[in-house]
C-alpha cells in the first residue's frame, strides 16, 4: 500500500508525465486551463484532418514526374523513371509507377496534387526547414505549431472532447504544440493508458480511483496543480479511447509496415467517434542521398508504402461511412535537387508537390509544375505555391478557423475544398 506522500512522489510525477506530453511543462504557464476544462458549446465542425509527414525530404521530381520534358532525363540519367513506366496524368506529367492506387484516386477525383510547394529563401537544413513547415514561419523561431495555435484559438470547440488531437508517433511534433492544449503522442494503444502492475489486475480499479482522489485535491504549487489536472484529463482520455476503439470493425487489410499500422490506429480512433479533430502520422527514410532506387530503404519502396497505406485507410473510411468528413494532407520539409549526384541519389532541394486526399477535395492538378529551364541560383526548383496558402485553405475551408489569426498574415487560398 502507498501512503499519500509516496503516491504524490511516485504517482503524480511519473504517471501524469507518462500520460501527458513530454513538452507540457516546457511550454505551458501557470493559470492555463486544459482544453478539457473549458465551458462552452461544442463545435459544429465535424471535419477531421489527418496530417502525413514524409520525413527526410521527398524527391518530388520522382513522385510527380515531368516525363514529357527531356531536361528531366538529362539531369537524371540513372534515376529518372522511364516514360513507359510512368503513370501518365497528361502528356507532360505522371505519377511514379509505385503510386498505382493514387492514380485511381486521382482519376476518381479524390486526389489533389499541389505542385511546386515551397517558400521564399528555402532553407535546406532538415531541422530548420521542418520547423518552418511545422510553425508556418520561415522568418523567426516559433515555440508553437500552426495546428497547436489552431487548437489554442479553437479551445471552445472542444468542450467535452477529451482527445481533440493526437500524434501517432513516439514524440510530439512541433506542429501540434500549443500553449493551452496538451496533445498526447500515442505510439500504440497498449502504452496509452494508466499503467498498473499486470501481476495484480484485481487492484487496477482501486489504484485508478486513488490516482483520481489524490490528483483531485488542490495543490499549493501551481505547477503541481496543473500537472495533476492534466494527469486526470489524460487518464480520462486514455480510458475513453480504450473503450472507443473496441467499436472498430473492419475487413480492410492494412500493410504490415509501421506506416500502415499507424494508419490503422488512426482508423480505430476515428471509429470510436470521440470527437478527435486532428491526427498526425509520419513515415521516414526520404533523405535519399545515395542509392535512391536500390538501397535497403529506397524511394520506390517508400512511395509504395504511402500508396498502399493511404489507399487502405481511405477504403476503411468509406466502409465506416465517414469519408466525407476526413481530409488527408502530406508534407515534406523540402524536395530534392534537380540533378542526381554521384552516389545515385539526390541532395537537399527546394520545391516539391504535396497530396491532399478526400471525398470533398477538388481533385486534379493545382498550381504549376516548377520549370526545369528556369532554376534558382543554386540550380534548384523555384516554388509556385507558398505552403501557407495550403494551410490557409485547410484552416478556413476545412476547419472553419480564421487563418490570418493563426498564420500571422493573410495568404491566398487555393480551390482545394469542395463547398
Amino acid at each position: 500500500m502507498l501512503n499519500r506522500r509516496e503516491f504524490l512522489k511516485r504517482g503524480v510525477t511519473f504517471v501524469s508525465l507518462s500520460l501527458a506530453s513530454r513538452y507540457m511543462m516546457m511550454q505551458t504557464t501557470p493559470g492555463h486551463d486544459t482544453v478539457f476544462g473549458q465551458a462552452s458549446s461544442l463545435s459544429q465542425n465535424k471535419n477531421l484532418l489527418v496530417i502525413v509527414q514524409l520525413n527526410g525530404g521527398n524527391d518530388g521530381l520522382n513522385t510527380v514526374i515531368p516525363y514529357g520534358d527531356g531536361l528531366y532525363y538529362d539531369a537524371r540519367p540513372k534515376l529518372a523513371v522511364p516514360p513507359k513506366d510512368v503513370l501518365a496524368l497528361n502528356g507532360q506529367l505522371g505519377l511514379h509507377p509505385k503510386l498505382a492506387n493514387f492514380k485511381k484516386l486521382y482519376e476518381a477525383g479524390k486526389l489533389a496534387i499541389v505542385q511546386g510547394v515551397g517558400y521564399p529563401n528555402a532553407n535546406r537544413s532538415h531541422f530548420r526547414s521542418t520547423d518552418i513547415w511545422m510553425t508556418a514561419n520561415p522568418d523567426t523561431i516559433e515555440k508553437t505549431g500552426w495546428l497547436g495555435r489552431y487548437l489554442d484559438e479553437s479551445i471552445a470547440r472542444f468542450h467535452g472532447t477529451k482527445l481533440p488531437a493526437a500524434s501517432i508517433t513516439g514524440t510530439l511534433p512541433l506542429m501540434l504544440l500549443g500553449e493551452k492544449v496538451v496533445v498526447p503522442s500515442i505510439a500504440n494503444l497498449e502504452g496509452y493508458q494508466f499503467l498498473t502492475d499486470a501481476r495484480y489486475p484485481q487492484e487496477r480499479e482501486s489504484r485508478v480511483k486513488l490516482f483520481h482522489a489524490i490528483n483531485s485535491q488542490r495543490f499549493e504549487n501551481v505547477y503541481l496543480e496543473y500537472l495533476a489536472q492534466t494527469g486526470i484529463s489524460a487518464e480520462q482520455s486514455a480510458s475513453e479511447l480504450q473503450s472507443a476503439v473496441k467499436k472498430y470493425r473492419s475487413n480492410i487489410e492494412y500493410p504490415k509496415d509501421p506506416f500502415g499500422q499507424s494508419l490503422r490506429l488512426v482508423a480505430q480512433i476515428i471509429a470510436g467517434g470521440i470527437g478527435t479533430q486532428i491526427l498526425y502520422v509520419t513515415i521516414g527514410g526520404f533523405d535519399t542521398h545515395a542509392e535512391q532506387n536500390t538501397a535497403r530503404v529506397n524511394h520506390p519502396m517508400l512511395l509504395e508504402s504511402i500508396d498502399k497505406g493511404l489507399s487502405a485507410f481511405y477504403q476503411d473510411l468509406v466502409q465506416m461511412g465517414v469519408a466525407d468528413n476526413i481530409l488527408m494532407m502530406t508534407f515534406s520539409e523540402f524536395g530534392r535537387r534537380v540533378r542526381e549526384n554521384g552516389s545515385l541519389g539526390t541532395d537537399h532541394g527546394t520545391a516539391a508537390p504535396l497530396f491532399v486526399l478526400g471525398n470533398r477535395v477538388k481533385g486534379g492538378l493545382h498550381g504549376e509544375h516548377p520549370s526545369l529551364r528556369k532554376l534558382d541560383d543554386n540550380g534548384d526548383l523555384i516554388y509556385s505555391v507558398d505552403f501557407r496558402s495550403v494551410y490557409a485553405t485547410i484552416l478556413e475551408d476545412w476547419l472553419g478557423a480564421d487563418a490570418q489569426t493563426i498564420l500571422g498574415k493573410r495568404f491566398e487560398k487555393l480551390e482545394l475544398i469542395l463547398k
